[in-house]
């Protein structure tokens, strides 16, 4: 049985998640550019001392604490693996929901914040390609392991390639959440079902 969180670490998510849906709010609202730090603030109820410790820019705020990010356990499992490549490679994707299991529409206005602004979407790319480069490389050590005399520059490509369909993969699942979502439909789409979601589309391409 978990323990709750202590009352400060409570506190503390909560002002997080306050920050965060004051500063998406006011970039739908106002645009990325006329939304300062001291207007966050104010709409957060927060002292910048207080922002600042959650959050180093506004654009912080708006994208969020992290980008999805790998399971090392389930990356090294992967590596060893004989199993279907696209769909494993999907599962080790791991995504914190955050402030998403008490704000269903958080992430819904987020990506519509995002969108509104060509200086969020670049460093959302920015954050995401780390994330890219990082699983084509889990990738490719895979099929190295599974294809040991292959021709090295072909794995490479495969890898690549294998990277930017599950790139693609991961952006349409969260436009598609957060549309569902603002038209107060019940998402269809799951956002971490990443795996599952590839699963059934296979199967019907077979």
């Amino acid at each position: 049985m978990s323990t709750p969180p202590p009352p400060r670490r409570r506190d503390a998510v909560a002002k997080t998640a306050a920050i965060e849906r004051a500063a998406i709010d006011l970039v739908i609202e106002h645009g990325y550019d006329s939304v300062t730090v001291d207007m966050i603030c104010a709409r957060a109820h927060v002292s910048q001392r207080t922002f600042f410790n959650h959050f180093r820019t506004k654009d912080a705020a708006v994208i969020g604490a992290g980008p999805p990010s790998i399971d090392e356990r389930a990356a090294r499992e992967f590596i060893v693996s004989s199993g279907p490549l696209l769909i494993g490679a999907a599962e080790l994707i791991r995504i914190d929901p955050g402030a998403m299991a008490a704000d269903p529409e958080l992430l819904a206005r987020r990506i519509r914040a995002v969108g509104t602004s060509s200086a969020l979407m670049a460093r959302q790319m920015e954050r995401l390609a780390g994330l890219e480069q990082e699983l084509a490389e889990i990738i490719l050590l895979r099929l190295r392991t599974q294809f040991p005399s292959e021709d090295a520059s072909h794995l490479a490509v495969q890898a690549e390639l294998t990277t930017h369909i599950l790139a693609g993969v991961m952006r349409y699942i969260g436009q598609s959440w957060a549309k569902q979502v603002e038209a107060g439909d019940a998402p269809q789409i799951d956002p971490s079902a990443i795996g599952e979601v590839l699963s059934a589309t296979l199967a019907k391409l077979g």
